[in-house]
């Protein structure tokens, strides 16, 4: 039913199945509509993509910065980001931009670690991140699977610490960064 409902009125440069939802491309420009052919994103926007599965939020990007949706077209914040880089695997977790810094979200869309610093990357079971003073901090797995908006799913909006203080400070005392020289 539904491939005809769609297709008897438009004719799509690409149409692709997400969780629940159908990813449609016409004209140059990207949307997202349900299962039942009920829009949620207007076909406006430059790119789309599903940014977390479970909770089926969806990143979309209109001129030059990306905004964050939930399943129903909400925008979840008035944040804009520069890019939105996916670590698939690392529970759910986005590397944004804005301008040259860069921080991470959880799969909710709220900030864990603040747009701050200069790079963040994987490295063997981590990540890495360069501080613009050139100094460079690591946070394993482990670690980072005891974050509180990780491991609690909490809902935490403040602005958060450099990340050796959340080390210090929000996880178990047994647990601490490695330092890499400079």
């Amino acid at each position: 039913m539904l491939a005809k409902k769609m297709f008897l009125k438009n004719k799509y440069q690409y149409l692709g199945v997400l969780s629940n939802t159908i990813r449609l491309k016409e004209n140059e420009l990207w949307g997202i509509n349900d299962l039942d052919g009920n829009e949620i994103l207007p076909m406006q926007f430059n790119e789309v993509f599903t940014l977390s599965f479970g909770l089926r939020l969806i990143a979309a990007r209109e001129g030059s910065f990306w905004k964050i949706y939930n399943c129903r077209g909400e925008e979840i914040s008035s944040e804009r980001y520069d890019s939105l880089f996916p670590f698939y695997g690392m529970f759910g977790i986005t590397k944004i931009k804005k301008g040259n810094k860069f921080g991470l979200i959880n799969k909710r869309g709220r900030k864990i670690i603040p747009i701050s610093y200069k790079k963040i990357e994987r490295f063997g079971s981590g990540l890495v991140f360069l501080n613009f003073d050139s100094t460079v901090e690591f946070i394993d797995r482990k670690s980072l699977i005891h974050l509180p908006e990780i491991s609690n799913d909490s809902y935490i909006d403040q602005i958060k610490e450099p990340v050796k203080n959340i080390l210090q400070n929000r996880i178990a005392k047994k647990v601490n960064p490695t330092r890499f020289p400079s």
